[in-house]
């Protein structure tokens, strides 16, 4: 989560439209949490749809991808707008996994990126 809620955004429907598809397909909160690599309690929170806060664009695509929808789905509902349904098909949960890990791996990579080499650390503080 992260940015202030602006007007016109529509957070109660993004929580009714992930509650519905995670009815639809018998999906627990800590199953579309694995699947998306999004916590349980934004999820909770988004679920909800009452946050003074609004959700990152990133996190909304990946919980979309996870409910086997369009990355930009969630993101039109809370804009008021109609998504197109064209429904991406459901990946077998192994391929949910990897696509999981590969999201962590690459977020550790742009970490990695950042960090300072230590022999650059020591000579810094000398």
């Amino acid at each position: 989560m992260a940015r202030e809620t602006t007007a016109g955004d529509d957070g109660r429907a993004v929580g009714a439209a992930i509650t519905a598809r995670m009815r639809e397909r018998r999906m627990s909160q800590q199953a579309l949490a694995a699947a998306s690599g999004v916590s349980v309690a934004t999820l909770r929170e988004l679920a909800r749809g009452t946050s003074s806060r609004r959700a990152q664009d990133a996190t909304l695509a990946a919980i979309s991808r996870a409910l086997g929808w369009p990355d930009d789905h969630l993101l039109t509902v809370l804009l008021g707008r109609e998504p197109d349904e064209v429904p991406l098909p459901v990946l077998p949960v192994d391929q949910q996994i990897l696509e999981v890990l590969l999201r962590i791996e690459r977020s550790l990579a742009t970490i990695g990126a950042q960090l300072i080499p230590p022999a650059e650390r020591c000579d810094s503080v000398r």
